[in-house]
């Protein structure tokens, strides 16, 4: 079979690889239809870090069911699936009763395409569910990448929140409005602080007026904070923004360690709550929510390419911002 594989940073190459073959009764066999690039795909591509030489890439994905061990109960071959397990930018993948992996049933209403953005969406409902929105709550969405955009999905899917999103792309702000954020801030044209400070009005923190606090209850950091980035980190705006006692929200990829003001913590009392992967039930969650038409994936896939064009199709998720969710096709 071919499968795209990684050998070094931005060194990734289509190669014909032996198709897994069942090992123990209990193993499913999936055709992939459709496998996304994560962002953790792409800074393993980008620094090959971490990742060992000849690394089959590509963890998101849908298909069809293969073959089945003699023990597995409730798949039949055929069955149109979505699964998460390592190794999926390829044609086939063997899912492993014994180890990490996720399959579920496939949503009938939807593309595999667009079945391929259940993983990310999972990571996203995670986040809102860390976040607990109240109808009153101000919640400020850092980063509208595909996280960012889909816990801006989540969010209005559970409640009517006012979302503000930050980012340095129009394009990817203007897909913010189209799906539920009332407000959006270009962090390269103006300050996302100052700007929430006018939005949200301010609040006062003793012995700290010289600086005043934002009037945000949750601030979702789905932005991180990359080799080449300067200025004042996501995580450090959260923390100015946020009114006391307010929550921050942290699932990003750090390539460098920002710098944090922990007396500003401290003294708002800021609760700090980190956030990484999702739940099986969470994974059904995202799921349920895009079957049943509450939250719509497709804007999100914007490039689509065959499995022989991966290394263009990493570039062009690297490079261009317009690119949201690049799937590849066997």
């Amino acid at each position: 079979m071919k499968a795209a594989v990684l050998y070094s940073a931005r060194d990734i190459r289509i190669e014909e690889v032996e198709t897994p073959k069942l090992q123990t009764p209990g193993d499913v066999l999936i055709r992939v239809r459709a496998s996304g690039i994560c962002g953790s795909d792409l800074h393993t591509y980008r620094l090959a870090e971490p990742a060992d030489p000849g690394q089959i890439m590509g963890h998101e994905y849908s298909g069809e069911v293969a073959e089945i061990g003699n023990e597995v109960q409730g798949l039949q071959v055929g069955d149109a699936v979505v699964a998460v397990s390592f190794g999926a930018n390829a044609e086939y993948i063997r899912i492993p009763r014994e180890g990490r992996g996720i399959i579920i049933p496939m949503p009938p209403t939807v593309s595999f395409a667009e079945a391929a953005t259940i993983e990310p969406l999972a990571n996203s409902v995670h986040i809102a569910n860390l976040a607990d929105p109240s109808d009153g709550d101000t919640i400020v969405v850092m980063g509208a990448g595909i996280i960012g955009l889909g816990t801006i999905q989540a969010l209005r899917a559970m409640s009517s929140a006012k979302i503000i999103a930050v980012d340095f792309s129009d394009f990817r702000l203007s897909m913010a409005r189209e799906l539920g954020a009332e407000v959006t801030i270009n962090a390269g044209q103006e300050d996302p602080y100052r700007k929430v400070l006018e939005l949200t009005g301010s609040t006062s923190v003793a012995f700290m007026e010289a600086t005043p606090a934002g009037n945000v209850d949750t601030v979702c950091d789905c932005a991180g904070w990359l080799a080449g980035h300067t200025g004042t980190p996501p995580v450090q705006q959260g923390l100015q923004m946020l009114r006391p006692k307010g929550k921050l929200i942290e699932h990003s990829i750090f390539e460098k360690t920002p710098e944090i003001n922990f007396f500003l913590l401290a003294r708002k009392e800021i609760q700090l709550q980190g956030s990484w992967g999702f739940t099986l039930e969470e994974y059904n969650q995202a799921a349920d929510m895009i079957g049943s038409g509450k939250v719509d994936r497709k804007p999100l896939v914007t490039h689509e390419f065959p499995l022989d064009e991966a290394k263009k199709a990493f570039e062009t998720q690297l490079q261009y911002e317009e690119a949201i969710k690049i799937v590849l096709k066997p």
